[in-house]
């Protein structure tokens, strides 16, 4: 008898059409409304456009990004075959910035806790189920910390298009809502990608922009209200500043999603997570925080929390104008 073979005993697979509807329907019981399926091969037909918006200087104050691994799913995590893309709402019909008197605007996101802390713990569970039914299986939670094209992933997944306002639009679910998307090692078969877009003629988000930072499909972050809002304190220029004062936009901007004839009844949002009756929305801009201690207390576990408050004085100092 040889004993030169190999004895181990083989893995026996899921069925991957199985495999992946289960997937599917695990991710929609996690609170994502729409899940798809997309390969990770580069995205070749984005490189012109993405070279070309970086040498133009758009992602000058976003220094983060690189776009040789933005084009390709695979620079960020070499073993990926799939990705699922899951789209997770958060607006709520009942939660509208600037409704409550006096009070300044903060957008739609920032009303609940941290969206990161809510998904990535929602599909690292999921990743630990896939892997009890596939052991060989291995992931990666991404959740838009991660440089990766989760919109052109959501539309090749089937989800929906990116809109003018360089959004992914699901029909008539809307706009509003997070991407979270789970790289898989296993070739699972993708869904039929969203090959074409429906904004039509209309131009109602490029005209909402407060700051003209949109052009069709194309965002100019050095102009964007939330670049100067969140991400970077830099000194805006004099068009985004006047545009934060007259908009009162404090931290994001919601202008172009609120025009969006695809938002008239989008879905919603769990009302237990978003939505919340923070001082910041309901304050008068007058009472809102300055002090450091006021501050970390009032954004502790929101997406808010990576805003200094010297940022927030900053960005209250252009909109009430003292």
């Amino acid at each position: 008898m040889s004993m030169g073979g190999d004895l181990r005993v083989p893995v026996e697979h899921p069925d991957p059409l199985a495999f992946k509807a289960w997937l599917r329907s695990e991710a929609e019981k996690a609170g994502f409304s729409a899940v798809g399926f997309a390969s990770c091969e580069p995205f070749s037909g984005e490189e012109t456009r993405l070279q070309a918006w970086f040498q133009a200087g758009r992602g000058a104050l976003l220094h983060y990004l690189d776009p040789a691994t933005l084009l390709d799913p695979r620079a960020l995590w070499p073993q990926a075959r799939t990705a699922m893309v899951g789209f997770f709402p958060y607006a709520r019909p009942d939660a509208v910035p600037g409704a409550a008197p006096g009070s300044l605007k903060l957008s739609r996101y920032l009303w609940g806790p941290d969206y990161h802390m809510i998904l990535k713990p929602r599909l690292t569970r999921l990743m630990e189920a896939a892997q009890a039914r596939w052991p060989e299986l291995e992931g990666r939670v991404c959740v838009d910390t991660a440089p990766l094209m989760e919109r052109q992933l959501a539309a090749r997944a089937g989800l929906g298009w990116q809109g003018k306002h360089t959004l992914l639009i699901l029909g008539k679910a809307g706009s509003w809502g997070f991407l979270g998307v789970l790289l898989l090692s296993v070739a699972l078969p993708p869904d039929a990608p969203t090959l074409t877009e429906f904004c039509g003629t209309c131009t109602a988000c490029l005209e909402a922009c407060p700051s003209g930072a949109l052009e069709s499909f194309r965002l100019d972050p050095a102009l964007c209200l939330t670049t100067y809002s969140i991400e970077t304190e830099a000194e805006p220029p004099a068009v985004v500043a006047a545009a934060l004062a007259s908009s009162r936009w404090a931290a994001g901007c919601d202008a172009c999603q609120e025009a969006c004839p695809w938002n008239r009844a989008p879905v919603w949002g769990d009302p237990a997570l978003w939505g919340g009756p923070s001082p910041l929305h309901t304050l008068p801009a007058e009472d809102l925080p300055r002090g450091a201690a006021q501050w970390r207390k009032r954004i502790r576990r929101t997406a808010l929390r990576r805003v200094r408050d010297r940022h927030w004085r900053a960005t209250l100092a252009r909109i009430l104008g003292y």
